[in-house]
């Protein structure tokens, strides 16, 4: 079988908690239990069912709540696990998913915003808009609307990617800069554009994913779609000039095959999931087929081994952001030395393994 490995990765990789991630309440395990869920819902494989559920069932306390997550604390990456809540609580009717679902929508009503109107991506960085921040945060806003709200109005999230299109997108180089800051006081940022310095291939890949998973929760309702669908293609087209014969894209993408730079898995097979998906439900064209089967065949080719029985997959940037990080201290000022040297690259870690199991997902529905 062709992808074997990506196979034996899938089966055994759930099974490895304490090793290669943890039971909390994190979008990157988020992502892990995303790819699992959509794998369940495309094969009916109980057990993948069974390993999100209980996840998530042991982050609950006695009490019915979810202790790490800090509604004082605004940090939009806290919204990605809750996507999951929606599918336990439709399947389980348990109303301990609804309550989460209801506490995180409820922050959002307060949580704060730049002049322009998006959300800042934390508390520690106000005024910021990081393209990470849409894919932590507009599924679940758009989704619990959806679900939940007698009004369907999802002309908030709308404007955010307008204005993320408008505020980060580089009408030179048809590329997305990983971050704007509206004040222009942070140290990383241009002046006199609010931009960060690089394109990082991982933040277009969070802001790709968004895109594809929000168009497709709005579908057949009453809105105007198809602003993001142009929006989505206009993004994947842009990095299309940059996909490299291998299939892949570069840590820094705009420039390909400078020295330190080097091909990357997660931002990469975001990017496949994106398109692959999009050309499934015809928010793309059927020929872009070829451009996304190229980055996930790539990335198997280029950075999946097996070693004594087990799989690994390798090029993944371990972390990557800008400013001051609140946990450590450490200083990120989004250069290109900071891109390509300042962050581990390493093997098995979630924000690799979740986007080569999600673009799998979708490399399954190819007819």
């Amino acid at each position: 079988m062709k992808y074997k490995l990506v196979e034996k990765l899938k089966k055994n990789y759930m099974k490895q908690e304490g090793r290669w991630f943890t039971n909390r309440w994190h979008y990157i395990e988020s992502c892990i239990l995303k790819s699992y869920l959509d794998s369940y819902e495309l094969t009916g494989i109980e057990e993948e069912y069974l390993f999100v559920k209980d996840f998530i069932d042991r982050l609950y306390n006695d009490a019915g709540e979810i202790e790490e997550i800090n509604v004082k604390y605004y940090n939009i990456d806290q919204f990605r696990m809750a996507n999951i809540l929606f599918t336990l609580f439709n399947n389980e009717g348990d109303l301990k998913y609804k309550n989460i679902l209801d506490l995180l929508y409820n922050q959002l009503q307060t949580y704060p915003r730049t002049q322009s109107g998006n959300f800042w991506h934390k508390t520690n960085y106000e005024n910021q808009i990081w393209l990470d921040g849409l894919y932590m945060g507009q599924p679940f806003y758009a989704r619990y609307i959806k679900e939940f709200q007698k009004t369907k109005d999802f002309s908030d999230t709308i404007e955010q990617f307008k204005n993320v299109r408008k505020f980060l997108f580089n009408n030179q180089t048809k590329l997305y800069f990983h971050a704007y800051d509206e004040s222009r006081s942070m140290f990383w940022c241009n002046k006199e554009t609010g931009h960060s310095p690089h394109v990082w291939s991982r933040a277009v890949g969070w802001y790709a994913m968004a895109l594809v998973d929000v168009i497709e929760l709005i579908e057949g309702e009453d809105v105007n779609q198809y602003e993001l669908q142009t929006i989505l293609k206009e993004t994947i087209d842009g990095m299309l000039h940059y996909q490299q014969p291998n299939g892949m894209w570069y840590q820094v993408v705009e420039r390909p095959g400078d020295e330190g730079n080097y091909l990357e898995t997660s931002g990469t097979t975001m990017m496949a999931y994106a398109i692959l998906k999009a050309m499934r439900l015809g928010y793309l064209p059927k020929n872009y087929e070829k451009y996304g089967v190229a980055a996930f065949d790539g990335t198997v080719e280029t950075y999946m081994r097996e070693e004594n029985g087990e799989v690994f997959l390798g090029g993944i940037c371990r972390s990557a952001g800008l400013g001051k990080k609140p946990e450590t201290g450490e200083i990120r000022d989004g250069s290109y030395e900071y891109y390509v040297r300042g962050e581990k690259v390493v093997e098995n870690n979630g924000h690799g393994v979740a986007p080569v199991l999600m673009a799998y997902n979708e490399v399954l529905q190819i007819k």
